[in-house]
């Protein structure tokens, strides 16, 4: 099953990860660009959030379990792990805050918008850093 589960695995990695990118690039080009282009940003962020990101970062916790069972325990496992779950964790809390922030900027509550948007920032870099430590280290340790 290791053979399958482990392609499978990093496709989902990949998938979150240029994921996570592209919507850095969206929020650089529409935050800041005016109200009417910040509320676009936000439903469009939902749906990317929905339709790609959730799916992604859900797969690679299924598939990461899934390979959990056939690995031998090591402490750089032990580490990617927790990299990995702080990622995802730091991801779900993303969305709420996603979520949040596209009611705020319906209700055309800017000041609590860009409360809410600053902290979504800072925890998308968790998302982002986290996400990158699990894989270096989860790819070393394939190529050892």
């Amino acid at each position: 099953m290791l053979s399958v589960v482990l392609p499978l695995h990093l496709l989902f990695v990949g998938l979150w990860l240029g994921c996570v990118l592209t919507e850095a690039l969206f929020e650089r080009a529409l935050l800041g660009q005016g109200r009417p282009a910040e509320l676009i940003l936000s439903k469009l962020h939902i749906r990317v959030d929905l339709a790609i990101e959730i799916p992604a970062f859900t797969l690679v916790l299924i598939t990461g379990g899934l390979l959990l069972q056939q690995a031998h325990p090591s402490t750089a496992l032990h580490v990617k792990i927790a990299f990995g779950l702080l990622a995802i964790v730091a991801n779900a809390v993303c969305v709420y805050l996603v979520f949040k922030r596209h009611a705020l900027a319906q209700a055309g509550q800017w000041e609590a918008f860009e409360r809410i948007d600053h902290w979504q920032h800072k925890l998308g870099a968790v998302v982002l850093l986290a996400m990158l430590a699990a894989l270096v280290i989860g790819l070393s340790m394939l190529w050892r």
